[in-house]
């Protein structure tokens, strides 16, 4: 590489080191500073002492446990039949099983209250088949079930990962010797899944402790540390708030601890091999234990766009609804304000998404090309990542209620909470395509007399543009659905759909609230299908 390229080199790094610096130090370090100090400045010490308080650590620690278990045993088990099950049909079965994933939290939510919530379809049916009142699920219970579902994913995902690059032969190997099969998993198999169940372990409890939507509206009066904050919030108790905010940050901070991710043991690795299924009969077996599995997956997508086409008037008066409309859909479209909260969504994503764009791209250079200042840079970018969405809202709420910097009751507390919550998300997409780019492509142009903007449009935009325009259709999605900070930060000239579900379920206009959540799913799905064709043109 020549002087001048060197020369240019550096002077890009410390640029974008200085654009980083200065971005994430406002919006990320400098919020979560002043919360700190604002919360040892406003310290409850009677709030901790309170049975409530209490009440609610304890809980949200132990269903984020409860979370990690039942989530691994679910993920686990369905990664382990997808990759080393062999029926037909296996890929497709395979790829329908992230489906859980794409369904947006309060969506997600919303579904279940429907099948097992107050008044649902699970409890209508037991209570006329038992000749008993409704019966309800306590509110732990179904909190977990939520959480069971929603978040096998990350172990589904990470251990099927794992699995189909183990060297399988070592399993054969172990068995060959006369290793009982609980043996061979605990000597051969676990060692090499540690890594993968550790880090979905600690999505897994940290995205339990964020966990809003669940608690608020299947809890059933289960104190959780998140809902409290809200209801502290509201209330105007902002030094209450505060205190359980640093708790709630703390309990994050401890799943940190608990499941910190282990150094990957060594060892050879190859495409892992399924094994076919002897005989026709298990054969059959296997397809249709897998396509149930993805059936019973699919099915509060299914009750969700079913239940936006019933009278509600039907509710009361039949077990199954089995009178359908298009009233909900009328009346949605018919209000002066219906599109507002589509609209807002659609702005205020689209703005934290270019925001995560534009400096989460810089960091994710830094980062990947181990460029100096990497380290601050990561430390930074990963802040949001530790903590719940409820403390970036606290987080936000405090800092930027200063004269110098009015934001607080503003439109733009939202686009700016997409932005720092999704940040993570983007920068580390971006850094693993980042990573393996050759950069001599650029030096040998430059060094041929190609200017820096025409190495960028023909070498660099068309390598690195399809796994960019993945993480941003990625965290545009995650920010169309996002509640937990939303309903902190929203005013009434910005509210965004997630929020506006929310209220609709509130009042127990369930089917109403799935008019608009089967748009919101649609929203979402039009995202990673526009997102794909746009992928495909580039390609």
């Amino acid at each position: 590489m020549n002087a001048p390229v060197r020369g240019d080199a550096r002077r890009l790094d410390r640029a974008f080191l200085a654009f980083c610096l200065l971005l994430l130090g406002l919006t990320i370090l400098y919020p979560t500073a002043r919360m700190v100090v604002a919360a040892v400045a406003a310290w409850r010490p009677d709030v901790l002492g309170d049975a409530v308080s209490r009440a609610a650590i304890r809980n949200t620690f132990l269903l984020s446990l409860g979370s990690v278990a039942s989530a691994g045993v679910v993920g686990t088990a369905l990664a382990f039949f997808f990759t080393r099950v062999a029926f037909r049909g296996r890929s497709v079965a395979a790829g329908l099983a992230y489906l859980p994933f794409a369904l947006p939290p309060l969506v997600g939510v919303l579904c279940f209250y429907f099948l097992i919530g107050p008044g649902g379809l699970v409890p209508r049916l037991a209570g006329r088949i038992f000749d008993c009142d409704n019966p309800v699920l306590p509110g732990a219970v179904a909190i977990l079930f939520v959480h069971t579902y929603s978040f096998f994913v990350f172990f589904y995902a990470m251990v099927a990962a794992a699995l189909e690059t183990m060297d399988h032969a070592q399993v054969e190997a172990a068995r060959t010797l006369g290793a009982r099969r609980l043996r061979v998993f605990a000597r051969v198999l676990l060692p090499q899944l540690a890594p993968a169940l550790l880090g979905a372990s600690l999505l897994t409890f940290m995205s339990s402790a964020a966990s809003f939507s669940a608690p608020l509206f299947l809890g059933r009066d289960l104190p959780i540390l998140s809902v409290e904050i809200y209801h502290k919030r509201v209330a105007g108790n902002d030094g209450a708030a505060l205190t359980l905010t640093v708790c709630l940050a703390l309990v994050s901070l401890l799943g940190v601890l608990l499941f910190r991710r282990a150094q990957r043991p060594g060892g050879t690795a190859s495409k892992g091999t399924p094994r076919p299924m002897r005989g026709r009969a298990g054969r059959i077996a296997a397809t249709v234990l897998a396509w149930g599995i993805v059936a019973l997956l699919l099915t509060p997508h299914l009750a969700l766009i079913w239940l936006s086409f019933i009278d509600y008037r039907a509710w009361d008066t039949e077990l199954v609804p089995t009178a359908f409309t298009l009233m909900n859909y009328t009346t949605l479209f018919r209000l002066p304000d219906a599109f507002a909260p589509i609209r807002n969504s659609l702005w205020m994503s689209a703005l934290g998404t270019a925001a995560a764009f534009l400096v989460g791209l810089p960091a994710a250079y830094l980062i990947a090309r181990k460029r100096p200042g990497r380290g601050v840079v990561n430390f930074l970018v990963m802040i949001p990542w530790a903590l719940p969405g409820t403390v970036i809202a606290i987080n936000l709420i405090v800092a930027f209620n200063d004269p110098w910097l009015p934001l607080a009751n503003t439109v733009w507390m939202l686009p700016v909470a997409y932005y720092i919550r999704n940040v993570p998300l983007f920068t580390r997409m971006a850094a693993a395509a980042i990573e393996p780019f050759d950069a001599s492509l650029i030096e040998a142009g430059r060094t041929l007399g190609a200017s820096r903007a025409y190495c960028f449009r023909r070498i660099v935009a068309p390598l690195l543009a399809p796994a960019l325009i993945a993480a941003a259709a990625l965290v545009f999605a995650t920010s169309l659905g996002e509640f937990v900070a939303s309903i902190l930060l929203c005013t009434a000239s910005n509210k965004p759909i997630a929020v506006k579900i929310g209220e609709i379920l509130h009042d127990s206009l369930i089917t109403g609230a799935s008019a608009y959540s089967v748009l919101l799913m649609l929203l979402v799905t039009a995202t990673f299908v526009a997102a794909r064709r746009f992928t495909s043109r580039i390609l």
